[in-house]
């Protein structure tokens, strides 16, 4: 499968005529067959929305996982609480995103650092956030089966979707499995389907490629955010000379 929007679209078009009701994480038991689609936003919420805006058009409600500590984005900086909550418009759930990496020299509770990281996303939604994902999740996590916030916020690596679903995502821009085959097989009555937004382009490209972009727009982002900050900043410094 390319890393295209119109892949992704061939993708639900797919699923729905292989009888998949596309669900949410606290509805699915009560379609025959279901598929639950799941985003992590690891990188930039930008093509986060553009996803979402996607899925609006194709009548399809996901869930968007979002960092509260991430080195690339703020939630809480305008441009992006409004590109978070414009999904939420779009009538996609945001769960939270959650980093072990940055607790893991600490003696920390994980449940209480997820359900205090949860309360922040909640301050920046203005609205309740009642699913989990983890990044880059570790053996022993993947094993705990955490109960958030007393079952409130859904654990999406938890038994009942990581084990009992037949899970399958593109983690680093690779389909460890074929999830086309995974859903003309018709062995599954129970997917959960992990994409990341940041790799879908209108035409495919290398991961590098993509990459290289991303760092090169970063750069340009940076400029336009010192502007907003400098008065007269093409006095010190020029987009051009970046």
């Amino acid at each position: 499968m390319q890393f295209t929007y119109k892949a992704y679209e061939n993708l639900v078009t797919l699923l729905r005529r292989y009888n998949y009701t596309i669900c949410s994480y606290h509805n699915y038991q009560q379609a025959e067959k279901s598929v639950i689609l799941r985003h992590d936003i690891d990188l930039q919420i930008e093509k986060a929305v553009k996803m979402a805006k996607l899925e609006h058009d194709m009548n399809v409600s996901s869930t968007y996982f979002v960092l509260v500590s991430s080195n690339f984005y703020n939630i809480f900086s305008k441009r992006n609480q409004d590109g978070l909550r414009q999904i939420c418009q779009l009538g996609h759930a945001v769960g939270l995103h959650f980093d072990e990496a940055k607790y893991e020299e600490k003696e920390t509770d994980m449940v209480w650092a997820m359900e205090q990281e949860a309360a922040l996303l909640e301050q920046c939604l203005g609205r309740e956030v009642r699913s989990l994902s983890m990044h880059r999740p570790s053996p022993k996590t993947l094993e705990a089966d955490y109960a958030i916030a007393g079952g409130r916020i859904v654990n999406s690596y938890g038994a009942e979707f990581f084990r009992s679903h037949k899970y399958v995502a593109d983690s680093r821009r690779n389909w460890r499995e074929d999830v086309v085959q995974i859903i003309e097989s018709g062995k599954y009555d129970r997917l959960h389907v992990l994409t990341h937004p940041f790799w879908y382009e209108d035409e495919e490209e290398s991961a590098s490629d993509e990459l290289k972009r991303f760092c090169t727009n970063r750069g340009r982002q940076c400029y336009d955010d010192l502007s907003d900050n400098i008065r007269d900043l093409t006095e010190f410094l020029r987009k051009e000379d970046i």
